[in-house]
């Protein structure tokens, strides 16, 4: 992973960490980015998993993260609600993975999410099986639902928690970027204290890391390291054959901290 740090007084910020592996897979499709503000006041960090074949889920997510970089932070004052930052940057994500796939003549699709954290509060969204977990402390206070059939099958009362994570079609997504002309992600927002963290994956980590594992990954003193190690224990555990997996990790920064920081 390559690390970009300009007007940074450290050699890294302590406050968010981000990595990613092939997994067992000949190729990566999963990306991710951290971006913060020089004051420090935002911050964004995207996840993203290309569906599709080897061209298109690689050029999918890839388009999440060009598009990220180039909205954030020049858009952001654009939209008093952030979270109307957050739906702009999926929309714009969606419109520009369906024009590059309509003309290459592919099939690319990709899932997404995104956290998006000003002073005070906290603003994500979500399209897709690609999770947000939120924690204050150890307590896990908020976590995504996957735009998925096994979710939906779930939602209904039709299959029980453990049939969740065996079914063969536990990775069938419903909703992701590309798909249709308009996207619909699933926003939500918390108000942020200083023991606060958000864990960001696709699901090649939370299908082979426990929500209980989380806590301590979060409260590691360089979140960089924290997800060197455990993007390679996820792959480790899933095996010869296992999908790319993408982590990245946000805590309440400290004051002190001053830089621009941007993982891909």
């Amino acid at each position: 992973m390559n690390v970009e740090l300009t007007t940074a007084p450290a050699p890294a910020l302590e406050f968010m960490g981000a990595d990613r592996h092939v997994g067992g897979r000949a190729y990566q499709q999963d990306q991710v980015i951290c971006l913060s503000t020089p004051d420090m006041k935002y911050q964004l960090v995207v996840v993203a998993d290309g569906v599709g074949g080897h061209w298109g889920g690689e050029m999918a997510s890839k388009t999440v993260i060009e598009v990220a970089r180039r909205l954030f932070p020049a858009q952001l004052n654009q939209f008093p609600a952030s979270g109307g930052f957050l739906e702009y940057f999926c929309q714009t994500a969606n419109d520009e993975i369906r024009a590059r796939a309509a003309r290459e003549n592919q099939e690319a699709f990709s899932t997404v999410v995104a956290l998006l954290t000003t002073p005070g509060r906290a603003y994500w969204a979500h399209v897709g099986d690609s999770r947000l977990y939120g924690f204050k402390g150890a307590e896990l206070v908020h976590q995504t639902n996957d735009h998925s059939l096994v979710q939906a099958l779930f939602d209904q009362g039709r299959i029980t928690a453990d049939e969740r994570r065996v079914h063969p079609e536990r990775n069938r997504v419903l909703n992701v970027l590309g798909l249709n002309d308009t996207v619909q992600p699933t926003l939500g927002e918390i108000s942020l204290t200083p023991d606060m963290a958000f864990l960001l994956c696709t699901d090649g980590f939370w299908e082979h890391v426990a929500v209980s594992e989380m806590p301590l990954i979060l409260a590691a003193a360089d979140l960089s390291f924290a997800a060197s190690v455990w993007v390679r224990q996820a792959a480790r555990r899933a095996g010869a054959g296992g999908d790319n997996v993408a982590l990245a990790l946000w805590r309440s920064p400290p004051r002190s901290k001053r830089g621009w920081l941007s993982f891909r």
